[in-house]
């Protein structure tokens, strides 16, 4: 897997906005009607966070993760939309960016080769665009 700039500055920015949107519902004086987005807004910071830490490590398992991260924020964009503030506008807009990452990372996931005597660079011997392996 191919280490893009893009694609993880939209994981970094949705974890940044999704941690913030949760604090900022919190302190809202109808904190029951954000119940939900609060949560949800929680998971998804936490997945973007931990896909984005596995993509940069360039991890087999990248992947998989992002295919829940993409279910989460899609979660997370439908409840936003229910509710009409600019915060909730952002956050829909970042979390569509985002899903847009995590389809990205699911398609660049190549098949492993096992062929006897001419090993294939999996993302497991990649590390920061770097061949760990001569």
């Amino acid at each position: 897997m191919i280490w893009k700039k893009p694609i993880y500055d939209s994981l970094a920015s949705c974890t940044t906005l999704c941690d913030e949107f949760a604090l900022e519902c919190t302190r809202s004086e109808d904190i029951e009607k954000w119940y939900r987005s609060i949560f949800l807004a929680l998971d998804c910071a936490d997945m973007c966070r931990q896909v984005s830490i596995l993509y940069v490590r360039g991890s087999e398992n990248t992947p998989l993760l992002a295919k829940a991260c993409l279910e989460v924020c899609e979660k997370l964009g439908q409840e936003v939309q229910q509710h009409n503030t600019d915060s909730c506008q952002q956050i829909y807009a970042i979390c569509q960016q985002t899903i847009c990452s995590c389809v990205a990372i699911e398609n660049m996931a190549s098949p492993v080769r096992t062929e006897i005597g001419n090993p294939t660079i999996k993302p497991t011997s990649l590390f920061y665009g770097k061949t760990l392996y001569n």
